[in-house]
């Protein structure tokens, strides 16, 4: 099953003519099939002319960006070509010509509907401030060209208008409230000429918001205010007619436009990508991880493009040159899409190392189990399940793992017999209430089986990668699982009879000192003298802790056992309560706090027991990511 275990893996070379570069890596960049691995050396390195183009490029760019917003195009989806060739060291010339022909096409269309705009909103104040003066009654002209009095209109805070009053006690003025609002008042207030900086010195002190006089205002405020409605009649009728020009002269240049911006952004892409690529003496190399499987329709469409010779060269992963230090194999795996939502429970620990097992589905089966045992019962998995479904349909990825996890509830609910803490058939296989110290004997029997697979596991993962010492006595390895059921098997034989002490000892020992012994055993089999003095304290504390873990980590799983039982009766109390006065409501909170509140907790436990008792045995989580290089928004972004 290939979501078990990353993609076989090659490091290519691809050793390319510098005029066959741009489409080549185009096709890299459209089959999305390579994850760039680059280095230089003294003798190879990137070619600074693609920083240049790169530059300009972006340039060109934001220049297109700027002609798309003013066109309302900004949020078109841009999308590499197709099979177009690439070749943006010659194409530069005529993109620049079309984005010149788009800027000049739309520049003074812009220039009017900022003019035009401008325009409604001068006008727009203007209206409203003669509105204001309409408790005068004054023309709008002799107010603004008074001779020898100086006058300020505007707003104030109304608990300042005294204040003002108080302050220009030196000065003759006349402070007139036009209109009182609830926390601003508009006054007119007014003082000779001379006296004019006391009066704005006072108002600016006061909080004061002016109001001037609009200059294209005349005549009474009623009369003005026609005459400016009429005049933002005009200017709004003038704006309609400039964005109905807008419409068309967008949906006259969108192809060009859209088409342009989205060359021009495949082309900065390409130039970022080129300009990483070690080169000498025309020649580029272009370096990277490749799947096996990919491998020979990828060198097939870079032959297809290429018009000069075209070199490939392959090596498997941890293959290399004697001597040269090993390169990180990235990890690329399948996921099927069903699966896809459970990656978050691995995603949160870490990357798949490339020869590590991807865990995805063996966390979740271990997850949902765990879930599934602290939680069953029919009616709450299924308004789990319910829920999770609902998620999953609004497009929350997470709501798939709870409806999942609502399943699991469900199945588990069937198994006890019980639906929202009823027992509403005989139990096919056990009843937590009536039978705890069953269900408890049946989690710890279950985490046995979990600790063993995750050790298990950890045993085909080192083989996979190699790594024999550590097969044979490192952590987690067949020493440790020998230990574990020495230890463990052994001593439970022991106590109920079936194998004598002597015989359990005999086997438990010599395993006990090996683990104390590890360090030591582990430089033996490396081929480095042993140091034994030295790790004899050390391998005591290792023997010690991996004791307490072993007994520990089993009887950890007891707590599936307990919040079973315990989930039953929290939910047979809040259904006994039901039945009383104002039983609905009983009911509806109890369910809402087990299902929301216990399933939260729930859900942590059964977390902490996937990571730490689960797959924190065999997984690193020390990997790199595959990330083909390829286009934004293509169909593997």
């Amino acid at each position: 099953m290939s979501f078990l275990t990353p993609e076989p893996l090659a490091h290519v070379s691809v050793f390319v003519a510098e005029d066959d570069v741009a489409p080549v890596t185009a096709a890299l960049m459209r089959a999305a099939a390579l994850h760039l691995d680059v280095s230089e050396t003294e003798r190879w390195t990137p070619n600074p002319a693609w920083a240049d183009h790169a530059e300009a490029y972006r340039a060109l760019r934001d220049r297109a960006d700027a002609v798309a917003r003013t066109l309302g195009l900004a949020d078109a989806p841009l999308r590499d070509g197709g099979d177009a060739p690439l070749r943006p060291e010659r194409e530069r010339p005529a993109l620049e010509s079309d984005v010149l022909r788009l800027e000049t096409r739309t520049g003074g269309w812009r220039d009017d509907l900022a003019a035009a705009e401008a325009r409604v909103a001068e006008l727009e104040e203007a209206r409203e401030r003669v509105a204001l003066l309409a408790p005068l009654g004054t023309p709008v002209e002799a107010l603004r060209d008074l001779e020898h009095h100086h006058l300020a209109i505007g707003s104030l805070p109304s608990e300042n208008v005294e204040r003002v009053a108080a302050a220009l006690f030196q000065v003759p003025f006349v402070l007139i409230p036009l209109e009182r609002g609830v926390t601003s008042t508009l006054v007119a207030a007014a003082t000779a000429r001379e006296d004019g900086h006391v009066l704005d010195r006072a108002l600016r002190a006061a909080f004061f918001d002016p109001a001037p006089l609009p200059p294209e205002a005349s005549g009474a405020p009623d009369a003005a205010k026609r005459a400016l409605d009429a005049s933002l009649a005009d200017a709004r009728e003038r704006l309609a007619a400039i964005r109905a020009d807008g419409e068309a002269l967008r949906e006259e240049l969108a192809d060009l436009a859209t088409r342009t911006r989205a060359r021009i952004a495949t082309h900065v892409q390409l130039c970022d990508a080129i300009r990483r690529f070690p080169f000498r003496d025309g020649v580029y190399v272009v370096g990277g991880w490749l799947s096996d499987a990919r491998r020979a329709a990828v060198e097939a469409d870079l032959h297809a493009v290429a018009t000069r010779p075209l070199v490939v060269e392959a090596l498997p992963a941890g293959g290399g040159a004697p001597g040269a230090p090993p390169r990180a194999v990235p990890t690329l795996v399948r996921t099927p899409r069903w699966l896809r939502p459970f990656e978050t429970l691995v995603d949160t620990f870490g990357t798949t190392e490339y020869r590590e097992l991807h865990p995805t589905v063996l966390v979740t089966a271990v997850f949902l189990f765990t879930f599934g045992m602290m939680f069953g019962d029919l009616g709450h998995g299924a308004i789990l399940a319910a829920i999770g479904g609902v998620l999953a349909l609004r497009g929350v990825r997470l709501g798939v793992v709870v409806a999942a996890a609502g399943g699991a509830a469900m199945a588990f609910g069937a198994a006890y017999g019980v639906a929202f803490g009823a027992e509403v058939f005989p139990a096919p296989w056990l009843q937590p209430l009536h039978a705890i110290f069953e269900i408890l004997i049946a989690a710890v029997l279950a985490g046995v089986a979990i600790v063993n697979a995750a050790m298990v596991l950890n045993l085909v993962t080192t083989w996979r990668a190699g790594a024999r010492v550590r097969f044979w006595i490192g952590k987690y390895g067949v020493l440790d699982v020998a230990f574990y059921w020495a230890l463990l098997g052994g001593g439970a034989a022991t106590f109920l009879g079936a194998l004598p002490g002597a015989a359990w000892a005999a086997v438990a020992l010599p395993l006990a000192a090996a683990v104390m012994l590890r360090e030591p055993l582990e430089a033996v089999l490396a081929g480095v003298p042993p140091r034994w003095g030295e790790h004899l304290v050390p391998g005591f504390f290792e023997l010690f802790e991996t004791t307490i873990g072993n007994v520990s980590n089993s009887l950890s799983f007891v707590r599936m056992g307990a919040f079973a039982v315990a989930h039953e009766g929290l939910s047979q109390m809040v259904l006994s309560y039901g039945q009383g006065p104002s039983g609905w409501a009983v009911l509806l909170l109890g369910t809402t706090l087990i299902v929301g509140f216990e399933g939260l907790i729930v859900a942590i436990q059964a977390l902490r027991l996937s990571y730490y008792e689960f797959f924190g045995r065999f997984f690193g989580g020390r990997g790199v990511r595959f990330r083909p290089l390829a286009f934004a928004g293509g169909p593997h972004d």
